[in-house]
């Protein structure tokens, strides 16, 4: 009887291991549905367009880029829109979702700092 558990248990692990799909992390350029979390890159990027931000603003807007967006309306690829419709966007659902100007504000520099890191895409 133990014979036949051991060889149960054996039979299962190499199933599972065998079984288990190896996903290598995607990066940036290939990331459909991007969920970036802002670095050195994007801290750089949006530096030009505004001087006195932080890492702790552009992680302060991943959060709530994180939650209550995602949280409404699932994650959307932020690479998809132009700055333009994310303006219009952040403005019209800024209220909607309650943000402070200093919410909003990070929200904003987050999104483009990622759209400032955009790949370029390969025709």
């Amino acid at each position: 009887m133990i014979k036949l558990i051991t060889f149960s248990l054996a039979v299962l692990i190499v199933v599972s291991c065998s079984t288990s799909k190896k996903t290598a992390t995607p990066t940036v350029a290939t990331v459909s549905k991007p969920n970036i979390i802002p670095g050195d890159a994007e801290l750089t990027a949006i530096k030009a367009k505004f001087p006195d931000v932080t890492a702790q603003i552009l992680s302060e807007g991943y959060s709530i880029y994180t939650g209550a967006c995602t949280n409404c309306h699932g994650q959307k690829n932020i690479f998809k829109r132009s700055e333009a419709s994310w303006m219009h966007e952040i403005d019209d659902m800024s209220p909607k979702a309650k943000l402070t100007a200093t919410q909003k504000d990070a929200l904003t520099k987050y999104i483009l700092a990622m759209k400032a890191t955009q790949p370029v895409e390969s025709k």
